[in-house]
């Protein structure tokens, strides 16, 4: 997701991508913004939008995007990961031009979109990338289908919130802040220009035009789909229980100014996984993919060059 300032929160060329796609894939229009974005259906009847960047015959990375974001959102990072790596941005279900069903939306579901994405294209393995929520997919890929993870890299992330010991316990604080209550209010056709998505799409740095496209990308997401995302995605939302099942090289990449994770919910994050290596890009917050690509990729590819 975007980053927020308030308290608590934020190819090849076209014509050979359309002969070497696998069956059942469809281009945007040329020309469009978002025209890189191609379409494929899943095995399980799920359309999933994507984005396929870098040669082909280069090692695969699969990326996952945070909440109410999309492929399109991450173009720059992954023009920049595509020099070295055959990259696939794709469009977790729910958002931008992949099926938006009422349910399901937990974290493996869409777990299992992107294994069923992988067996499309017909990669056996990957280097998984996730951000944000798709930093919680991706650690959920690899605990569930450890065979088909090279390295795992979580960006700006969480392990979850703990399961609740009791029914008396108390309730944990609103995901978003009071911008909770402002996704619950929402009612279609949504405004991308209204107050609640330039608050929610204030990226620092963020190129203005994206921004503008990225706030109409969100919009065309239907309201009932962003509270199912929100509620549905509480459903075990504490990746603490299948942490231990993560064995692939791991890295955590953290914004040190994130406002939606703090640096002791970094430091349970490692705690539960000792493995991995953890970075702290010191001046980038929440979004950081989105706030300076070239500074993320840097870490990325200096992760993946390790032996």
């Amino acid at each position: 997701m975007p980053t927020h300032k308030t308290p608590a929160i934020l190819c090849l060329a076209l014509l050979l991508a359309l002969f070497c796609s696998p069956p059942g894939t469809a281009a945007q229009p040329e020309g469009a913004w978002g025209s890189e974005r191609k379409t494929v259906m899943l095995a399980n009847g799920m359309q999933m939008g994507y984005v396929e960047l870098g040669d082909p015959g280069k090692p695969p990375l699969l990326f996952l995007h945070g909440f109410t974001n999309s492929s399109l959102g991450y173009l720059p990072l992954g023009r920049l990961l595509a020099q070295h790596h055959r990259v696939f941005l794709i469009d977790q279900r729910g958002h931008g031009e992949s099926s938006k069903p009422a349910c399901c939306y937990t974290r493996l579901d869409l777990a299992h979109d992107a294994k069923l994405f992988m067996d499309q294209f017909g990669l056996q393995r990957a280097h998984i990338a996730g951000h944000s929520l798709g930093g919680m997919v991706a650690q959920t890929l690899a605990a569930f289908w450890p065979e088909r993870v090279d390295r795992l890299m979580i960006i700006g992330s969480t392990i979850g919130r703990r399961s609740l010991p009791s029914r008396d316990s108390p309730r944990p604080p609103p995901t978003f802040g009071p911008l909770d209550a402002e996704i619950r209010a929402l009612k279609d056709p949504i405004d991308p220009d209204s107050a609640f998505m330039k608050i929610w799409w204030e990226v620092p740095g963020l190129d203005p035009q994206i921004q503008y496209h990225m706030r109409r990308e969100s919009a065309r997401i239907p309201a009932d789909i962003w509270r199912a995302m929100l509620d549905q995605g509480e459903v075990a939302r504490d990746l603490r229980v299948t942490a231990h099942r993560i064995t692939a090289p791991t890295l955590l990449l953290f914004g040190g100014k994130d406002s939606l994770f703090s640096a002791a919910d970094n430091a349970d994050m490692a705690a539960w996984l000792p493995h991995a290596q953890a970075v702290t890009l010191a001046e980038l917050g929440h979004s950081l993919p989105e706030e300076d690509p070239q500074a993320v990729s840097e870490a990325l590819l200096d992760f993946l060059r390790q032996p």
